[in-house]
């Protein structure tokens, strides 16, 4: 009983640390999000006074935000599964522990 009570907390401490990893990365992209928006913001600003920007780089800087909002999301839906919460595997959403069946998709809900 000593010995799986100190596994258990070992993996409760592996989680947390990997939460607060995870917590950490989120802020990061955060972050980096927030200065390309700024970057965009004054490119698009530097057009309305008269010195025009290159849309392609507004283009590029835009589908760098969206790849970092996919890795955001990525760590999001990771720290939800830390956490315990029951997701679908086909469609992300978050689902009561009793489902048996996704509410939004239907598919079979897998339980770890």
């Amino acid at each position: 009983a000593a010995r799986s009570g100190a596994e258990l907390a070992g993996q409760r401490a592996g989680d947390a640390l990997a939460c607060a990893k995870l917590n950490q990365a989120v802020s990061d992209l955060q972050e980096e999000i927030d200065l390309q928006m700024q970057a965009v913001g004054e490119l698009i600003y530097a057009t309305h006074r008269g010195s025009p920007s290159n849309s392609d780089d507004v283009q590029e800087i835009l589908e760098f935000v969206d790849s970092l909002y996919e890795e955001m999301e990525g760590h999001q839906q990771e720290l939800k599964r830390l956490r315990g919460e029951l997701l679908c595997a086909g469609c992300g959403a978050e689902n009561e522990s009793a489902n048996l069946y996704c509410h939004n998709c239907g598919q079979p809900l897998g339980r770890e």
